[in-house]
């Protein structure tokens, strides 16, 4: 449990990040970042204070851009993108990471993401491929085909 000086100084952040937040019209936006940020993990954590105490902080999206460059080519794991409509079970997880597992000949590490407005199915991205077996896509695809002239249209019946 914090102290009473403790939660003063928690509360004299999280006031001062909000009317921060509200002047830039980023509430929602930076209380999403904050949950992911005190998430983060110790290695990324030591990394931003480097950046920061060296004044480097304006090379972060540089570092972000390699970083990904770097993951994208190891040969130990590929990072696969997975995006559902609602969040993944144990049991899914383990079909996905094993279909991945056996599409890339590698072990695979899964990248959840959930976005209801694919309304099902899911989505695989990873070393610059996409694979999109969605509904939301499939009724974009029978939209289209809908949308065609039929050739059968102005002919005998």
């Amino acid at each position: 449990m914090a102290s009473r000086a403790e939660e003063r100084l928690l509360e004299t952040y999280a006031r001062t990040l909000l009317e921060a937040s509200k002047s830039e019209g980023r509430v929602f936006q930076n209380l999403h970042d904050l949950e992911v940020v005190a998430n983060v993990a110790p290695e990324l954590t030591a990394t931003l204070e480097a950046l920061h105490e060296r004044g480097d902080m304006d090379l972060l999206p540089g570092v972000c851009r390699l970083y990904r460059d770097l993951v994208e080519s190891d040969d130990d794991v590929v990072g696969v993108e997975v995006t559902t409509a609602v969040p993944l079970d144990d049991r899914l997880r383990k079909v996905i990471t094993e279909k991945c597992e056996a599409d890339f000949g590698k072990k695979v590490f899964l990248i959840e993401q959930v976005d209801p407005s694919i309304i099902g199915g899911v989505v695989l991205s990873a070393r610059g491929k996409r694979r999109d077996v969605s509904v939301r896509t499939q009724l974009a695809a029978a939209r289209d085909l809908l949308a065609k002239p039929s050739e059968e249209e102005g002919g005998a019946a």
